[in-house]
């Protein structure tokens, strides 16, 4: 079946909006209590609005699939919450963070990342 023109737009949009809403947003509490639970963790620090940010969303919906229970891909909006941005020495957005389990930093990257390039760093860091 061929989708025309108007129809694969609108198909291709609806990905894209319905990847962005399934990488759920942590307040600092839930931030706190994420790095306790004993899993890998990946956090992108950034924004609602931030375009980078935007670009980003399928690709954390990707891994989150991707990798299941065995880790846990959150947002944390920088702009909804500078101090604890700040606490975690985020300068610009986006900024990826990943954490083992526990709780530990163990790689950083700022800016669009490619998934083929997230993948090996997450490989490297020990996340199978």
């Amino acid at each position: 079946m061929s989708l025309s023109r108007p129809s694969a737009l609108l198909f291709a949009v609806t990905a894209v909006l319905s990847a962005q809403s399934s990488v759920p947003a942590l307040d600092p509490a839930g931030l706190t209590q994420i790095l306790k639970s004993g899993k890998w963790t990946v956090i992108e620090f950034g924004g609602p609005t931030c375009v980078p940010c935007k670009k980003m969303q399928p690709i954390l919906a990707e891994l989150q699939q991707q990798f299941g229970d065995r880790a846990l891909v959150r947002n944390f909006y920088v702009t909804e919450h500078p101090k604890e941005a700040r606490a975690h020495k985020v300068m610009a957005m986006p900024t990826q963070v990943v954490f083992d389990p526990s709780g530990k930093e163990v790689t950083r990257h700022i800016g669009f990342w490619e998934k083929g390039d997230f993948l090996a760093a997450l490989t490297k860091a020990g996340l199978k």
